[in-house]
């Protein structure tokens, strides 16, 4: 680097929306070589030591006035690449965050002693893109192994000389997947990168990728920005999960992150699960995305048989029974052949407790939470408070008993096992989960997404309680519903070998429907039909703006007239004494430019912040 190049250009690492630009500092001589774009640095602003991205160098002009000086070069490692550089500009854009917010998750907390082992200084490449590249979609059956295919792509990938990035929703996948790979006896080169690993060795594999020497990096939301220089495949696994969504500013969500990036390199993407997500059904069908169809997709090698309350029986009071007869044999036969597993939405004894006289919910006394039951013969405890209720008395007809609404994981199994004694009962969800097991003939009791994996396959499954996921009142209910569920028939043996699933509600239920017709995206599908006629996301992308009353009203006043954009609210919490607004737009970069003066304008007024959420993954 020139030594006439003795401007740094910075970014502050301040959440204030106006200070997201760039401020320009001289770089003393005596740190130019180690000042370079890339490298985080100390400077003064505002009579304050704060630290900043060096993203460019630049000649001293005549419109500079006197320049304060870099205080201090914190590591002359440049982790910050221009690829990634270039990718959380585009994401700070288009979800209305800053610039320094997105690089938090981008470049992992600096570890000195992991550096201190490090002589040579990391070079920076920039990423060339492909001339071939393509979107596709891959759907794969339950019981139909996906690891084989990806790995094949990662190879292909490798032998033209290009890097992959595999991402999974959890760390469990992500470990499991690279156990895989390492089991295959290939010579892939594979990295973990998750913020759920310890700090230091995340590090020491972001550093290691930085190197440029590794064939694939396999990680959770945050890896989607990891520094490959020559990326040639994005895959991401079941892309509608929570987990890619980040829960904090500037609410970026990884499956949109991805596609961006893929597009930025020209690289290939590929969206592969159990079934399509909404969105990635709305590109399909804009034609954005290819679908590759799997061969014998409904066969029932794949398939477990599904059995419904409606063809179980003709006695109306099976209809009304927690677990109907016919569930019940369908357990007994299971454990003749293997381990049965048992779904249930809640963990605990019981998660809701009702008036017995009334049928009024039970609540607490002093918080008016909701009252629940930990364990047999316990008191009603409250939810919010932990107050204990022992003398609770419905304050609207003064009954005091009371009877369970929902029963939980506990009071399952112990209704279990009255009726099998002797039958070994595993649980597993909250905070002890399995992650698989390997006794026989046993009933496995699990909350969704905590289902340990069993080797050969579950003889058989039951999914109780069916009504508490199909009943969430949640924009993103059936296509959570439906992932639950088909990722259990995943575990189950297919119906060639006698597997059998459970579901305890009528076959008319459209997730039901289209598990009992082995086509998911025959749901996804008309779930985006909806979201058309509804005008919400990914019809449209929504802006969810909440803030103070005042705030959120000027930004209702700026949109309300523009007869393209439809306007949920305002919304008022007087106990937060904050509003919202939902925006549906069709003119996303014309919005979000509005949006995003008015939250400058805001912030430099310093005013209460106005909170931001792009197509969030539920309107709260």
């Amino acid at each position: 680097m020139s030594r006439h190049l003795n401007i740094a250009r910075v970014v502050i690492d301040s959440p204030l929306p106006h200070l997201d630009r760039l401020f320009d500092y001289e770089i003393p001589e005596e740190l130019s070589e180690s000042c370079q774009p890339g490298t985080k640095v100390k400077v003064k602003f505002s009579n304050r030591n704060m630290e900043a991205w060096v993203v460019d160098r630049t000649q001293l002009t005549s419109h500079h006035k006197k320049l304060a000086p870099i205080s201090k070069v914190i590591s002359n490692y440049p982790v910050l690449t221009p690829d990634v550089l270039a990718l959380c500009q585009v994401v700070a854009d288009h979800f209305l965050g800053n610039l320094c917010d997105v690089l938090r998750f981008a470049i992992p907390p600096r570890q000195a002693k992991i550096e201190k082992n490090h002589t040579e200084i990391l070079k920076i490449t920039k990423n060339e893109p492909n001339d071939n590249f393509s979107f596709s979609s891959i759907t794969f059956p339950p019981r139909l192994s996906f690891e084989q295919e990806i790995m094949q792509k990662i190879e292909n990938q490798k032998k033209a000389n290009k890097q992959s990035l595999v991402m999974f929703p959890n760390i469990t996948s992500v470990e499991d997947f690279v156990q895989k790979i390492k089991n295959s006896n290939s010579d892939i080169n594979v990295r973990i990168l998750s913020a759920e690993q310890e700090a230091g060795v995340r590090y020491q594999a972001f550093l290691d990728i930085l190197r440029q020497n590794i064939d694939v990096v396999v990680g959770t939301r945050n890896a989607v920005f990891s520094p490959l220089s020559n990326l040639g495949l994005i895959a991401i696994w079941d892309d509608a999960d929570e987990n890619y969504f980040s829960p904090q500013s500037p609410y970026w969500n990884a499956r949109e992150v991805a596609i961006t990036r893929a597009k930025i390199c020209k690289c290939e993407f590929i969206a592969f699960g159990k079934s399509e997500s909404i969105a990635v059904n709305e590109l399909i069908n804009q034609k954005q995305i290819d679908r590759i169809s799997i061969q014998d997709y409904q066969s029932n090698k794949y398939w477990p048989q599904v059995l419904t309350l409606d063809n179980s029986t003709s006695d109306p009071t099976e209809r009304v029974k927690r677990i109907p007869s016919k569930a019940w044999q369908v357990i007994k036969d299971g454990l003749e052949n293997g381990n049965v597993l048992i779904q249930v939405p809640r963990l605990g004894y019981s998660s809701n407790l009702q008036c017995s006289n009334c049928k009024e919910s039970a609540r607490c006394v002093d918080c008016n939470g909701p009252l629940i039951l930990k364990q047999k013969n316990s008191a009603p405890e409250c939810k919010w408070c932990a107050r204990i209720a022992s003398k609770w008395k419905c304050k609207f007809c003064d009954s005091k008993d009371f009877r369970i609404t929902v029963i939980g994981q506990t009071k399952t199994v112990e209704e279990l096992g009255k009726s099998f004694p002797g039958v070994k009962i595993l649980t597993s969800g909250g905070s002890s989960i399995l992650r698989q097991v390997d006794t026989n003939n046993s009933i496995i009791v699990a909350t969704p997404g905590a289902e340990p994996k069993e080797i050969t396959g579950y003889s058989a499954a039951v999914l109780l309680d069916a009504y508490l996921l199909l009943g969430v009142p949640s924009l993103a209910a059936t296509e959570e519903c439906l992932r639950k569920w088909i990722n259990l028939f995943s575990l189950v043996k297919p119906q060639s070998e006698g597997g059998k699933v459970y579901i305890t509600s009528d076959s008319t239920n459209r997730v039901v429907q289209c598990l009992i017709k082995r086509d998911p995206n025959w749901l996804i599908n008309s779930e985006r039909k909806l979201r058309h006629d509804t005008k919400l996301h990914p019809s449209l992308q929504t802006i969810s703006l909440k803030g103070d009353l005042v705030e959120i009203s000027q930004l209702n006043e700026l949109f309300k007239s523009d007869e393209q954009i439809s306007i949920l609210g305002p919304r008022i919490f007087e106990k937060e004494e904050l509003a919202q607004i939902v925006i549906a737009t069709p003119k996303v970069s014309d919005t979000l430019n509005k949006i995003r003066a008015e939250i400058i304008k805001f912030s430099a007024a310093r005013t209460k912040p106005v909170r931001a959420h792009v197509n969030a993954y539920d309107i709260d």
